[in-house]
């Protein structure tokens, strides 16, 4: 298929824990305020920041504290943090999950309704700078690995995921 999952990998039970994303997002959105990116108006990111909450939210499950998680950072910038995790599968196929960038677009509070650089909630949506790009992606893909790391399947496919400066 040109979309969805390879046709020879099957299906993984994981459990969607809502407060557990919920607090990993509110972390990292609240980091919003200082991974604005625009450098022409001084506004220069420092990722490091989201890659700090990312690293601690997935800590208990590195190769370092005997889990199956192996994350390498890469600083080419100072303060412009790359992770790549990875979850290594039983072959050497590798699904990657590329492009969670790691900052936002520049938001000025005054022209918003609530504040931008803090997690709120009404009703069933969630509001933030990032949310949905891609500060977000970052706190899913985040709870993925955390999750990989607790329960630890057998997978066929190396799980690669990287975040992106």
């Amino acid at each position: 298929p040109v979309c969805g999952p390879p046709a020879d990998m099957a299906p993984l039970a994981l459990e969607w824990r809502e407060d557990q994303f919920l607090h990993i997002l509110e972390k990292v959105i609240g980091e919003a305020e200082f991974v604005q990116n625009n450098p022409t108006a001084g506004k220069i990111p420092r990722e490091e920041l989201v890659a700090r909450h990312v690293l601690d939210e997935l800590r208990p499950y590195t190769t370092e504290n005997g889990g199956p998680l192996s994350v390498q950072t890469y600083e080419h910038i100072k303060g412009r943090t790359n992770l790549i995790v990875t979850y290594p599968g039983t072959t050497d196929k590798t699904i990657a999950l590329v492009g969670m960038h790691m900052d936002v677009v520049p938001a000025d509070p005054s022209e918003w309704q609530f504040n931008p650089f803090k997690l709120s909630r009404d009703k069933d949506e969630v509001r933030g700078r990032g949310t949905t790009d891609c500060l977000g992606h970052v706190a899913l893909i985040t709870r993925l690995f955390a999750q990989l790391g607790e329960t630890r399947p057998t997978l066929e496919r190396s799980v690669v995921g990287v975040y992106i400066a």
